[in-house]
Order: C-alpha cells, then sequence, then structure tokens
C-alpha cells in the first residue's frame, strides 16, 4: 500500500499509523516493527530537513511479502544524496570527538537487511527490508 504524505514533522503521526496499520495485519513482530518504524522516521526526518525549499508530498509504501517487509520512500525535485555510501562514523568515540551527522544513515545502514537506492530527474527513492519475524 502506498500513500504520499506532506514534506513536514508534522506527517509522522500518519506514517506510522500508516505503517502499523499494515505491519499489525501481517502478524510482523515487535522487534521488526520497532526496526521498520525507527529506519522509515529515520528517512523521512531526513528527506524533510535536507529538503527544506521542496514542498512536494514524500510517497510511503510499505508491503509485507512472506517473511520480508519491504518500505519505499520516494521524493520529487530534489538533489541525489545516496544512503547506501559508506559513512565513516565511529560510533566508539567519546561524544565531544564526534562529528555532527551521519549517525542515522549510518543506524539504517546496519538495521536494514537490504538497503537500496535510485536517482534520476530529481526522483529519489529509498528502498529497505527487513525480515518480518514471522
Amino acid at each position: 500500500m502506498k500513500l504520499a504524505f506532506a514534506r513536514s514533522n508534522d506527517s509522522l503521526t500518519a506514517i506510522y499509523e500508516f505503517a502499523e496499520g499494515i505491519l499489525a495485519a501481517n502478524e510482523v513482530t515487535d522487534a521488526a516493527r520497532f526496526s521498520v518504524q525507527l529506519a522509515l522516521e529515520e528517512l523521512f526526518v531526513n528527506m524533510v530537513k535536507y529538503n527544506p525549499d521542496v514542498s512536494s508530498n514524500i510517497d510511503v509504501e510499505v508491503a509485507v511479502a512472506g517473511n520480508k517487509v519491504t518500505v519505499t520512500l520516494t521524493e520529487y525535485g530534489v538533489a541525489e544524496f545516496d544512503v547506501t555510501a559508506p559513512r565513516e562514523v565511529d560510533i566508539n568515540a567519546p561524544l565531544e570527538e564526534r562529528a555532527p551527522g551521519g549517525l542515522g544513515v549510518y543506524l539504517i545502514q546496519n538495521l536494514a537487511d537490504s538497503l537500496d537506492y535510485e536517482y534520476g530527474d530529481g526522483r529519489s527513492r529509498v528502498i529497505f527490508t527487513k525480515e518480518s519475524g514471522n
């Protein structure tokens, strides 16, 4: 199922409810649902934050097939930002030595079972999967 959401952090509750309805109906385990919701939120917030001059909606699609959840976020009229590119994040460094940024994408890269990125003609698409645990 796919819905378009306003490019605003105010959309997060509606996105959560949309995804949760699909995940619960498909008996996705709590652990997998938590991972999916966390990755979905982080990606959506990044799209809003790093494209403040874009007003187009963000399409969110959530599908469950077999034992896999697939989430696709698509935005339009944006610059390329490949979330699959390796990030240099030292998670063991003291806070005062860490550079801001990159931790959320690093988290998604390690949380998702697969993470793909497509870009062309101003359209950016992020696809991630997670085992459903059922």
